[in-house]
């Protein structure tokens, strides 16, 4: 009788000590989570000098004095770089740009009554950056100081003079690689008038532009 009453009270003791160790090996510690298999994406930094190269179409409208304007579009490139400061998904930072364009703007001079032409060869901008990481992905505002050398033939006179004005656009920034880079911005650029010597006539013309351009870069 003695060996009955004992044995259920050995089989709760065992039960309570089995069940803890058993409950120890199921449960075993979790991995540190690696974010290569979980698929996380890399982080990328905007941070740092850069340079590339654009080409582009801009589209050009002359005003001259006398009431009348004329219209010209064609192809541009040249060359940019700047340097980026990231803080959080915020970024920042100044840019300048150097280009040419090989397009022509004609139309009629209103007061003379004379075929007017109007070429900008030489283009340039100083421009501060404001931008938003998305990566892969920096989606960005740009505005500052443009210059262009513009030249304005009439009759066969010719004069040429260098113009100051102001430029602002937005665009989009790809990560290739930790190194490159791609863009397409748009930009418009207005530019205050000139006085041209063209003969026996002086023209007051200013002009202003839009412009889209794609660019690759490689960041240092």
């Amino acid at each position: 009788m003695r060996v009955l009453k004992v044995l259920p009270i050995l089989a709760v003791l065992s039960a309570g000590t089995v069940a803890p160790a058993l409950a120890a090996d199921l449960v075993e510690p979790a991995a540190p989570m690696d974010a290569t298999a979980t698929g996380a994406s890399p982080v990328y930094i905007w941070s740092g000098p850069y340079a590339g190269a654009f080409v582009g179409y801009n589209s050009t409208r002359f005003d001259q004095s006398g009431g009348a304007d004329f219209k010209g579009d064609g192809f541009v490139g040249g060359v940019y770089g700047g340097v980026n400061v990231q803080n959080g998904n915020f970024v920042y930072g100044i840019e300048a740009d150097v280009g040419g364009g090989g397009f022509d703007a004609s139309g009629d001079n209103a007061a003379l009554g004379l075929p007017i032409e109007g070429d900008n060869n030489i283009f340039g901008s100083l421009r501060g950056r404001v931008g938003v990481a998305m990566d892969p992905f920096l989606v960005f505002a740009t505005g500052g100081l443009a210059v262009s050398e513009q030249e304005l033939t009439l009759g066969g006179a010719s004069d040429t003079q260098t113009a100051v004005g102001a430029t602002v656009g937005a665009g989009v920034e790809g990560q290739i690689t930790d190194n490159i880079t791609s863009r397409i911005e748009y930009r418009y650029s207005n530019f205050g008038d000139q006085t041209f010597d063209l003969g026996n006539t002086s023209i007051s013309s200013g002009f202003d532009e839009h412009s889209v351009r794609a660019g690759v870069a490689l960041k240092f």
